[in-house]
């Protein structure tokens, strides 16, 4: 078994990050519209999400997974009725963003970048059944929850470096 905290946490990120869900094509969409930059900050925004879910997962957080789980129908129609405004949202402005927007940096672009960072962030946070992944996942590589702070560091470290590979990758 893996005893190397980090090379579990970069294989795990990457295992987090491939699927193709919501994110994965958003990210793809954002990145062929609107440049590299916004397909791989829309990849970070969920990654930051499966760090949040990780950290609750490795540290025990109950609180914070007691309230999820109790709140989660709330937190996934939140979760679904922004998908929904993201869908009109794409389909209102379809034809105003059809080919890929130069690199030179315009002004804005930070802001723009923030709402890719933060729309895609939103929409992996209210994915409360995220974390019960992590939770089979760990039980996978055996990660128990009684390794060290820098073992579990380690473990956290690593999960963001795997999905911002994989989402480095996309973009």
């Amino acid at each position: 078994m893996l005893e190397n905290y980090l090379l579990k946490g970069l294989i795990i990120g990457i295992v987090f990050g491939v699927p193709a869900g919501l994110v994965g094509l958003l990210s793809i969409q954002r990145g062929l519209t609107q440049g590299p930059a916004a397909g791989f900050f829309t990849g970070i925004g969920s990654s930051v999400a499966d760090v949040f879910y990780a950290c609750v997962g490795i540290f025990g957080l109950t609180f914070i997974s007691d309230f999820l789980l109790r709140h989660r129908s709330v937190v996934c129609g939140a979760g679904c009725l922004m998908v929904i405004g993201m869908g009109f949202w794409g389909f209102w402005t379809a034809g105003t963003e059809a080919a890929p927007q130069s690199a030179v940096a315009r002004p804005g672009e930070s802001r723009r970048l923030f709402s890719c960072f933060f729309s895609s962030f939103t929409i992996a946070i209210t994915n409360p059944a995220t974390i019960l992944s992590f939770m089979v996942v760990f039980s996978m590589f055996g990660i128990e929850g009684m390794e060290s702070p820098g073992a579990k560091l380690q473990l956290i470290g690593g999960i963001f470096g795997g999905t911002c590979f994989w989402w480095a990758a996309i973009a």
